[in-house]
């Protein structure tokens, strides 16, 4: 039916506000006809009016990282057993059997029988899922009043659908679930007063997506905790939310075996840092706005060691990116930051390849503090300071890097400092290209 209409009556039907990328998708799987008439715009106008875009701005296409999306949103119930040669404990019995026999030794034919007898048992299932509402008006029958009740009686896997309100509740997340916020974005504002909005302190996985969650006191400032935490060997993916902070962090990941996965979310207003990763913590921080924040827009700290990549990271009051351990930084875009823009301290051995690091009030670079690591392949122009400075202790490896148009120079060392530069690319410097002897630090 719709391949007979005007082709422009077409282009009229995918182009309904209702028409969201789910239901392209599922148009496009009724036949190749279909498929072909479905164009790049088509998918632009759709995913733009349902997600979050960020830092990618324009990806190269919008089908695609709608896919990609999706692809995280449906595997939050097996990011556990992601690992590279791991089974985690929520994996059928059988898989758990098939790994365990495959880490041990035994001859080659008893493997291959054993192997066989274990595909042959039954594979146990996860329950269905099912989906829970919560309606803070109370109009809608059968929901539930607010989102710790339903939380209380979720099964694991369920979905707590939330519908459009304010809600004021600090959310303890103990079992596998995922907690969605129904359109338009910004709808469903969470509220945690005098402490976490959501906290997940269990070895489960969950999701969070697609909520407004704000951190407020009520009293006297208490001691700083962050408005989303994941620690305890939590997995969390936090996807597509506004998260802000009145008394501490925005986000913290915490913890030996503690993963996060922040992704397309605006992170911005937090008293402290927006996205905090320490203690062992680990995870992707990806595709965010992290803005207007008291202290670093990102930190990886004690032995800490995430990816944060396609990030918008500027107009803090610290340092776009502070780094005292490992990390890897790439495609970053850090500006406007009252402090350096990447701040490589205290032994810290990041990775930090093709960003693009400009119009800081401070240094591009700056690394210190017996800080090393590699810097490959940036872009770094327009500071106030130096494009990369090296203090005291730093031996950072600098290569590859497109530095311009900083008032403080292209590079200045200090005395007492070591490391590599190499292969870099200085243009429209007015000052020295490089100034040795005037840091400091």
């Amino acid at each position: 039916m719709l391949l007979q209409l005007p082709a422009d009556i077409q282009q009229l039907v995918f182009k309904q506000p209702g028409l969201g990328p789910r239901e392209l998708a599922s148009l496009e799987a009724t036949s190749r006809a279909v498929r072909a008439l479905i164009d790049e715009d088509v998918w632009r106008q759709a995913f733009l009016q349902s997600c979050r875009h960020n830092a990618l701005g324009h990806p190269s296409s919008f089908k695609v990282e709608f896919k990609r999306r999706s692809t995280w949103s449906r595997r939050w119930k097996t990011l556990p057993d992601c690992a590279p040669g791991t089974v985690g404990a929520s994996a059928p019995l059988p898989l758990q059997a098939a790994a365990r026999l495959c880490s041990v030794r035994a001859p080659q034919k008893l493997r291959r029988f054993a192997l066989k007898v274990i595909a042959s048992l039954p594979q146990a299932h996860p329950p269905k899922a099912e989906v829970l509402v919560v309606d803070g008006s109370g109009r809608e029958p059968g929901s539930f009043p607010t989102i710790s009740a339903a939380l209380r009686c979720a099964k694991p896997y369920d979905r707590v659908l939330i519908r459009s309100g304010r809600y004021e509740e600090r959310l303890a997340i103990d079992k596998p679930v995922e907690l969605v916020g129904e359109d338009p974005a910004g709808s469903v504002v969470l509220v945690g007063v005098n402490g976490p909005a959501v906290e997940a302190s269990s070895r489960i996985p969950c999701r969070v997506a697609k909520l407004t969650i704000q951190q407020q006191s009520r009293h006297a400032a208490p001691a700083m905790s962050g408005a989303v935490i994941a620690k305890g060997g939590a997995t969390l993916v936090l996807e597509e939310c506004v998260v802000s902070s009145q008394t501490g962090h925005c986000v913290v990941v915490q913890g030996l075996s503690t993963n996060a996965y922040v992704l397309h979310n605006h992170i911005s207003r937090g008293k402290g840092v927006g996205v905090l990763v320490c203690d062992y913590g680990k995870g992707v921080v990806e595709d965010n706005e992290i803005s207007h924040n008291g202290r670093a827009g990102v930190a990886i700290l004690s032995c800490a060691d995430p990816q944060v990549r396609s990030n918008k990271i500027h107009a803090g009051l610290d340092s776009g990116v502070l780094v005292s351990e490992k990390g890897r930084g790439r495609a970053n875009d850090i500006f406007a930051n009252r402090r350096a823009g990447v701040a490589i301290l205290k032994d810290g051995e990041p990775l930090v390849l093709s960003n693009r690091i400009h119009d800081g009030r401070d240094s591009g670079v700056l690394v210190c503090e017996n800080g090393q690591g590699l810097v490959k392949d940036n872009e770094i122009f327009a500071n106030q300071m130096a494009g990369i400075a090296i203090g005291r202790g730093g031996a950072s490896r600098v290569t590859g890097n497109t530095i311009r148009d900083s008032n403080g120079g292209s590079l200045c060392l200090s005395m007492h400092s070591r490391g590599v530069i190499s292969a870099n690319v200085i243009q429209l410097d007015g000052r020295a290209t490089m100034q040795v002897g005037m840091l400091t630090c």
